[in-house]
């Protein structure tokens, strides 16, 4: 039995795995999230989420929602580091939006929103 290769970096499903936890936490809280992206390099990682409208947005930066989706996600990719064999964590930027905004600014195109 050959023992799993570790990467350096978490891989896509391990940071896909670790938004949907934390996106069901964050609806437990009645925080009204609509969706995410992760776009992921070599040596970082962009997370976009996207809010079911813009007022959501203002309102929980003030409260400190999306520092705590933050650190929640980070705790939860930690933890599975060993189920997904990799060392370290990247540089993690998080980009916030609204799918209000996609709709009336975007013509409903997450790509051309994250370009």
């Amino acid at each position: 039995m050959s023992s799993p290769t570790i990467t350096q970096y978490p891989p896509h499903a391990a940071l896909e795995q670790a938004m949907i936890r934390t996106f069901e936490a964050m609806k437990k809280k009645a925080i009204l999230l609509n969706d995410f992206h992760i776009i992921k390099a070599d040596a970082w990682v962009a997370i976009w989420i996207f809010f079911v409208n813009d007022a959501n947005l203002p309102k929980h930066s003030d409260v400190g929602i999306l520092r705590e989706l933050e650190m929640d996600f980070r705790e939860r990719l930690i933890a599975s580091k060993e189920d997904f064999s990799f060392q370290e964590l990247p540089p993690i930027n998080f980009e916030y939006d609204s799918k209000e905004n996609i709709d009336k600014n975007y013509q409903g195109s997450y790509y051309l929103r994250m370009r």
